[in-house]
């Protein structure tokens, strides 16, 4: 029977589980986890269609470490491809992909 892996946890997360009682170390966990992704837009798009308004994109929450991930990504299927470009393009790419 093979091992399943755990999955990581982070910083935050490993300090909340080491110095709480478990069912405390479990919701500071958990709301670790909350901060980490819903970080808050300076400014949400929206746009009206049909009579519904719905999010387009957030305004002012892509950060440098964002647009380097996804950089990284398209690096990674461009050189899978074996498609010509540079590190420059993917970084070029990734930005107009996460800010439009």
């Amino acid at each position: 029977m093979a091992k399943t892996a755990k999955p990581k946890m982070s910083k935050t997360v490993k300090k909340a589980v080491k110095t709480t009682p478990v069912k405390t170390a479990k919701k500071k966990a958990a709301a670790a986890r909350t901060r980490a992704v819903t970080a808050t837009p300076t400014r949400v798009m929206t746009r009206k269609q049909g009579g519904k308004s719905e999010i387009v994109g957030l305004i002012g929450s892509v950060t440098n470490h964002d647009i380097a991930v996804r950089a990284y990504f398209i690096a990674e299927k461009r050189r899978e491809l074996g498609l010509p470009g540079d590190a420059e393009s993917d970084w070029l790419e990734a930005e107009r992909q996460l800010r439009r």
